[in-house]
């Protein structure tokens, strides 16, 4: 089934045409990613298996006929030897009326399944807004790093210009004309590394997203939506993180398993009508019809162990499916609290770096203005411009990075979509079940 998302900050009109916003990003992935189509896909495979079994609830009806040739010799108080045209023609319909609440537990197996896949289909969902907004920020900031690394070499060529003239009027020494060439030397091979990882992350942007990343905005996460405190994410993530939500649907599953194989230890109870109408049977010219409505039960006294082990066996799914929401429960929490922490730090550390970036600028232009005086060394100056250089990206490095931190909260927190304003189908929305435990 064909199926389009949307996003608020695609109807604002106010919002620039041309702009390609974090929203409409995730939105259009999301719409054309594979996975996400195949995920559909197997949630509604397992929908229609929910749907069939619920065909225990109805009556079963079956017609069976045959015509073929009939040979019959007896002699067992009456003689009959007579080749006839056999022709039968018979009715079957039968109600189940007790099964030891097997079709029941089976429905609602199926049930929670489906549930279980159309909550994965959301966890896709959401993993998949996580990669797009971290492939989205890393192309924002090999952006920036490859403006600051072209004005690096930039700055680099000027000094060089600057002491090649200072060296051809005899006021700088050849060794300070080769520790020029060398740090531009370096600058450019920066240069060429900045270049190659902005290509690398626009390719991952375009199998992301399916686009060219043209005219990014620098995104920001809705801070009314981050948790205020560490465990206040915790308990956000384990009520509303879909892949928990998935552990609790397979252990209520698992649960109605066991429910369905304890019906082996039950009579089937079956209300049926026989309907047949046959003609020349069994050697007697003329129509042999009949009709009954019987009340029938069949238990099984001795099946090998077999009722037993099939119990037994769903039991310890159900053991297994216990450890895992433990686990899930345990893996999610954990991810929670490094979210916390690196989004908590960073941005403590963003104020920092913003004071190393403006006292290493500081440091550079005052050693310039030295080193016009020959007071300082070139190699002082040089210094100075490395120390400038790796503190601004150092601090465009932690700004996309506490950004991302923030979308991370939001995953495991399950609401980075939510958050991004991306409407789903309907279909994604409806839950299979309407008894689900948080």
């Amino acid at each position: 089934m064909r199926f389009k998302l949307v996003t608020a900050a695609c109807v604002m009109l106010s919002q620039s045409l041309s702009a390609q916003t974090l929203e409409e990003s995730i939105a259009e992935a999301i719409d054309n990613n594979p996975l996400i189509k195949q995920q559909y896909a197997r949630f509604e495979a397992y929908v229609r298996d929910r749907d069939a079994s619920t065909s225990g609830y109805y009556p079963t009806v079956n017609i069976h006929g045959g015509i073929g040739y009939e040979d019959t010799q007896y002699n067992s108080g009456q003689k009959v030897d007579e080749q006839l045209t056999r022709k039968e023609l018979g009715l079957k319909v039968t109600q189940n009326l007790f099964n030891g609440f097997e079709d029941v537990s089976e429905v609602d197996r199926r049930a929670f399944e489906a549930e279980s896949e159309r909550l994965n289909l959301l966890s896709d969902a959401e993993n998949l807004a996580l990669d797009v907004s971290r492939v989205y920020l890393n192309t924002l900031k090999a952006e920036q790093l490859l403006q600051l690394t072209e004005r690096n070499v930039d700055d680099h060529k000027k000094v060089l210009a600057d002491i090649e003239v200072r060296s051809s009027q005899g006021l700088s020494s050849r060794s300070d004309l080769a520790q020029i060439k060398s740090r531009v030397a370096t600058a450019e091979s920066s240069l060429l590394a900045a270049r190659n990882n902005l290509w690398d992350t626009r390719v991952e942007f375009m199998r992301l997203v399916g686009t060219k990343p043209e005219n990014l905005i620098t995104p920001k996460a809705d801070n009314f939506l981050l948790p205020t405190s560490e465990q206040d994410a915790v308990q956000k993530a384990i009520k509303y993180n879909p892949e928990i939500r998935v552990a609790l649907a397979d252990l209520e599953a698992a649960n109605y398993e066991i429910n369905r194989e304890s019906g082996g230890f039950y009579p089937d109870v079956n209300l049926e009508l026989h309907a047949n109408y046959n003609d020349d049977i069994g050697g007697i010219e003329g129509r042999d019809n009949d009709m009954r409505m019987m009340l029938t039960f069949t238990y099984d006294i001795y099946s090998g162990g077999n009722t037993v082990s099939k119990k037994e066996s769903a039991i310890w799914r159900k053991e297994e499916a216990r450890s895992i929401r433990i686990r899930t429960e345990q893996e999610v929490t954990e991810g929670v609290r490094l979210a916390w922490n690196a989004w908590s730090i960073q941005e403590q550390q963003l104020s920092w770096l913003e004071q190393n970036v403006d006292s290493a600028k500081e440091t550079e232009v005052g050693y310039e203005e030295q080193f016009k005086l020959n007071r300082r060394s070139l190699l002082d100056v040089l210094d100075a411009k490395v120390e400038l250089f790796v503190a601004r990206k150092n601090y465009i490095d932690t700004f996309y990075n506490q950004r991302l931190a923030s979308y991370r909260l939001l995953n495991a927190t399950g609401q980075l979509n939510y958050a991004m304003r991306v409407a789903y189908p309907e279909q994604w929305k409806e839950e299979v079940i309407t008894n689900e435990k948080d």
